[in-house]
């Protein structure tokens, strides 16, 4: 397995960088913390099976090729997840938080093999910008054994691996089930996670249809098939659920929380929130702590 350079793999402008790796044999780690970054160059071609999480701070914007392919942008928060298949290269730029730090954990591709079998190796394919709690679980569990490392480190790190890609398998399976003429659960999951990231500035139907690689048509006919709502109207559900969230849990006005959710007004909100809720946000705000 090749050594993993990070100046090469996320070139940006920043003003320190610390780097940990350790080499396991079949599974190499990589950590890395920068600050004072800026914008951020991505590009990461892999002979291995790579697997990275966002550690620390968010990617906001950017853009994001898989193999010279355009791939729909998602905002990165700790957690994320990016998954290349061997021989495969992501390419891209992003900007977001000064400090950084993410994990950067690559698998030989005879282990990958030697795991999986031929078939279920063969249905796996790139992921940018993905979540999913299993994964992230046992990449954090590498994250410790290469901080902590002993005599055992290769066996709990080689076990992880393992769960890290038969979850994936999964995932992919899921990918290629589609419901009800739908989408495929895990495409609906990304679908509305990015929906759920930008209330306040929420992706077109072109931006959605484009990360999926389908037509607009085809995405609002299976959007619907799948939610039984519109995207606009799924859109409405979702910034209303929101703001009851932070009515119910914070102090904070009406009108920022209009404005964090994506309405035009506070009076937009008002008539909004109103319409489904029998009462406007203020009056459903104090009988709820009455």
């Amino acid at each position: 397995m090749c050594g993993f350079q990070p100046d090469e793999a996320r070139r940006s402008h920043r003003t320190t960088i610390i780097h940990q790796h350790l080499d396991w044999g079949m599974v190499r780690a990589d950590m890395v913390t920068r600050t004072g970054l800026r914008r951020q160059e991505t590009r990461i071609a892999v002979d291995d099976y790579t697997f990275l999480i966002n550690l620390q701070g968010e990617a906001r914007s950017g853009q994001d090729y898989v193999d010279g392919r355009r791939v729909g942008f998602s905002p990165r928060k700790a957690g994320s997840l990016i998954f290349l298949p061997a021989y495969s290269e992501w390419t891209g730029w992003d900007e977001g938080d000064t400090t950084g730090s993410y994990l950067f954990v690559s698998m030989d591709a005879d282990f990958v093999q030697q795991t999986l079998g031929n078939e279920h190796q063969a249905v796996l394919r790139p992921a940018i910008g993905f979540r999913d709690s299993i994964i992230e679980a046992a990449l954090q569990r590498i994250a410790t054994e290469l901080k902590n490392p002993d005599p055992t480190s290769a066996m709990m790190v080689e076990s992880q691996a393992v769960q890290i890609l038969v979850q994936m398998v999964r995932l992919n399976d899921l990918a290629h089930e589609p419901v009800k003429g739908g989408f495929s659960p895990f495409d609906l999951k990304r679908v509305i996670a990015l929906m759920e990231e930008r209330l306040a500035d929420p992706p077109s139907a072109d931006e959605l249809a484009s990360g999926l690689g389908v037509s607009r048509r085809h995405f609002f006919r299976a959007f619907k098939q799948s939610t039984g709502k519109t995207p606009s109207g799924y859109m409405a559900d979702l910034r209303l659920k929101r703001a009851l969230d932070l009515l119910t849990t914070t102090d904070r006005s009406a009108t920022d929380i209009a404005l964090e959710c994506g309405f035009s007004s506070s009076s937009h909100f008002a008539y909004a929130f109103k319409r489904v809720h029998g009462t406007g946000p203020s009056e459903y705000r104090r009988r709820w702590r009455s």
